[in-house]
């Protein structure tokens, strides 16, 4: 996800990704798995606020020392 100067730090990420919670939720799919780039480092900080935890690659991708 990607929100312009402009706008940041105004919840914009965060509603962004509740909603997607939400529908997440509504359709009782457990499971969310977000990738961002390791030079991304306000997405990891909201990623962690909100609980979500790092882990390595998953399905058919292979580690990337980027992501």
């Amino acid at each position: 996800m990607f929100v312009v100067p402009a706008v940041r730090g105004r919840g914009v990420s965060k509603a962004i990704l509740r909603a997607l919670e939400a529908y997440l939720i509504a359709r009782e799919i457990p499971c969310a798995r977000l990738e961002t780039g390791i030079r991304q480092p306000e997405a990891i900080g909201m990623y962690r606020r909100l609980g979500y935890l790092e882990r390595g690659p998953f399905g058919r991708f292979t580690s990337d020392p980027l992501s």
